[in-house]
């Protein structure tokens, strides 16, 4: 019995241990993109909002991300101490030109949904973000409803 119970709490401690094993954010409060044993910082982006009607549109600089990862079905591991990774929203950007867009209605009605992801909570301040359903290649932005603050980077 002592055995069974030892065994088991050896397996509970290993299982919690590799909960957050692998690498670690070098910022805070910057979701950075998971590729293996590698990690890669999303762009960090602040553009000024235009407004117009119930209308609000970020515009940001550039036809891409330098941010990319070919993963259809992104993984992100932030260091949240500001930040409340449970409120981040994933949006895509549309191309316009020379700059990457995005239009959402002020009341949060309209064409523009967020991409469906999932936060949990890896240990302490490290959570783990990710995509549910695969997402096209493109242009996309993790933001906090009401900032002026996305964290982009392309899906090839």
């Amino acid at each position: 019995m002592r055995r069974a119970l030892t065994g088991i709490l050896l397996a509970l401690t290993l299982t919690a241990q590799t909960k957050s094993s692998g690498p670690k954010p070098d910022k805070k409060d910057v979701p950075y993109l998971i590729h293996a044993s590698t990690l890669v910082q999303t762009e960090i982006a602040r553009p000024v909002p235009t407004e117009d009607g119930g209308m609000t549109t970020w515009s940001i600089p550039g036809e891409s991300s330098l941010a990319k990862t070919p993963l259809a079905l992104p993984a992100f591991v932030i260091d949240a101490t500001a930040i409340s990774p449970a409120k981040l929203l994933l949006y895509q950007f549309e191309l316009k030109g020379a700059h990457r867009e995005l239009t959402l209605a002020k009341n949060g009605a309209g064409e523009t949904r967020p991409v469906l992801i999932t936060v949990r909570n890896l240990s302490g301040t490290l959570y783990r973000i990710e995509v549910v359903n695969e997402v096209e290649n493109g242009e996309y932005g993790l933001t906090i409803p009401g900032s002026n603050q996305f964290f982009c980077f392309s899906v090839f």
